[in-house]
């Protein structure tokens, strides 16, 4: 559970923004002295299995294939008046219940997809076979668990008019199709084939990047000796970080906290302590890297934090980077930059070697790459919800 939460959990750490931030704030690296919490392990040369990251062409394909079914349009059937299964049929309807039309029940030039099973039982089975200009009566009856108890068993009646037949018509990968994508530098089906490659394999490389340093944080945890455990204020503020952002996160999809934990593997009634689980875990990995980036001269300078700001605050729409200011944590965002530059430094570091099975490895690229754009994503949401 832990590894799909990193994206998530790095954005809350860096974007909650407590009431105060003291220089000797036990809650803030900056308050302690990270070498009083641990020894470091030896990061010389840390031991990493990942597969190179790489793009099938099989998977290429599969990923223009979508690319071409988003630009799907509709198009009017013209060799056939008919409906059949499949159809998308633009139709005006009105419901009447005993004579009467009822709320909801009416629309004008509505695109039904025939067999979707959008409308109640026998609606759309029964346009199959009538042709474009009929006008057709359905006798029919909403179920007896409709969510609007005033219809729910009720006898009703659709008039319903079919204008027109429509299909789904997926484009063909062609010159034109290329060029009309408006993508700079793309006219031809090899340009486009080539961007999208190097767009696929962006995402192969983050998915790499991010699981080659969840292997090395895991190393340097195994193996580096704590002295005592987190400062407690540090536990809590990433505690309530990591609750905050998933709470919102929990929101967007109109669930409550601990059906959101549930649904990613979390034991309902110990949702709460894994949270906790996360953020302790969470305040040991950052000693770590406090320690190394003491070391090696990897921490943010005022100059590095405020360029961070100002990139952060375009992106997020701000008028200036004061404001943007106001809504921030900056010792926590200046932890999170820190965090970034070392992890980075250990990556170059590293010793990464491909698995024994790296064939079993390199076929699911593709689905680790998705996975990996879906969690970055998630952060982004979650990181400005927790923002504005």
């Amino acid at each position: 559970m832990r590894k799909q939460f990193i994206s998530l959990a790095l954005a809350a750490v860096m974007t909650v923004a407590l009431s105060a931030c003291g220089s000797k704030d036990p809650a803030y690296l900056s308050g302690i002295r990270a070498e009083d919490y641990v020894d470091v392990a030896d990061y010389s040369s840390i031991p990493v299995e990942e597969a190179a990251p790489s793009v099938s062409d099989d998977y290429l394909d599969m990923y223009i294939q979508y690319q071409l079914s988003m630009n799907a349009t509709n198009e009017e059937v013209t060799d056939r008046d008919t409906v059949q299964d499949g159809d998308i049929v633009n139709i005006d309807y009105t419901g009447t219940k005993d004579g009467k039309e009822f709320d909801g029940g009416s629309a004008a030039g509505y695109d039904l997809t025939i067999g979707s099973g959008s409308f109640i039982d026998g609606f759309e089975d029964g346009l199959i076979g009538h042709k474009v200009g009929e006008t057709v009566k359905l006798n029919l009856k909403f179920p007896d668990d409709y969510s609007n108890t005033e219809l729910a068993g009720a006898a009703v009646v659709f008039t319903v008019k079919i204008n027109k037949i429509e299909q789904r018509v997926t484009p063909e990968l062609t010159d034109e199709f290329a060029a009309s994508q408006n993508i700079t530098g793309v006219s031809t089906v090899e340009d486009y084939r080539n961007y999208c490659r190097e767009t696929l394999m962006k995402q192969a490389q983050s998915s790499y990047d991010s699981d080659v340093q969840s292997q090395i944080i895991k190393y340097m945890v195994d193996n580096s000796t704590f002295k005592q455990d987190p400062p407690t204020e540090m536990v809590e503020r990433m505690n309530t970080s990591f609750t905050d952002t998933f709470t919102a996160y929990a929101g967007q999809y109109g669930m409550k906290l601990s059906d959101f934990m549930a649904a990613q593997g979390s034991d309902s009634d110990n949702y709460e302590q894994d949270i906790r689980d996360m953020a302790t875990d969470t305040a040991k990995e950052y000693l770590i890297m406090q320690v190394i980036a003491d070391r090696e001269d990897l921490n943010v300078s005022k100059r590095d934090l405020n360029t961070a700001l100002s990139t952060e605050a375009a992106q997020n729409g701000y008028s200036s980077v004061s404001d943007f200011k106001k809504d921030q944590d900056l010792e926590a965002y200046r932890e999170y930059l820190m965090v970034q530059n070392v992890l980075k430094f250990l990556q170059k570091k590293a010793d990464v070697t491909e698995p024994s099975d790296s064939a079993s490895t390199e076929s699911a690229a593709g689905t680790d790459s998705t996975e990996a754009s879906t969690e970055d994503s998630a952060a982004v949401a979650s990181t400005e919800s927790a923002s504005q």
